[in-house]
């Protein structure tokens, strides 16, 4: 009786988009080494930082979605553009092409699941909403 509720319940909180921020945090995370500016220490502690709390956040709201997380990945993906600038990358081209636009991508994720989430949830998932507040 448990498990078909719990199963629902789980299919209904699941978002493409946090899966998405995942990788993108992975990205984050490697971009120093994958695009060579791993010498560059700002860009680097940046990377590895912001990477790190993003791959968090995300798993964190693939087993427990609350509004907050996407807040704080909406923080998150804003500070990596801003920051690019407010710490000096300098040299660092590489690193700032690639902050900004991951962490366009990131902020954009994070406010269209919170937009997906005020209209009710995923396409299609309004009905399985319904059935567990029926249940």
């Amino acid at each position: 009786m448990l498990k078909p509720y719990l199963s629902r319940h789980w299919q209904a909180r699941k978002h493409w988009q946090d899966w998405a921020d995942l990788l993108l945090g992975l990205a984050v995370l490697a971009s120093p080494w994958l695009l060579d500016f791993s010498t560059s220490a700002a860009p680097t502690w940046n990377a590895v930082i912001v990477g790190s709390a993003v791959i968090v956040l995300s798993a964190v709201a693939i087993a427990h979605l609350e509004p907050w997380e996407e807040w704080l990945q909406i923080g998150l993906g804003l500070w990596l553009i801003v920051s690019s600038w407010m710490l000096d990358y300098g040299e660092a081209h590489k690193a700032l092409a690639c902050h900004v636009g991951l962490g366009l991508i990131i902020t954009l994720l994070a406010a269209s699941e919170l937009w997906e989430e005020s209209q009710g949830g995923e396409a299609g998932q309004g009905d399985s909403q319904q059935e567990l507040k029926l249940h």
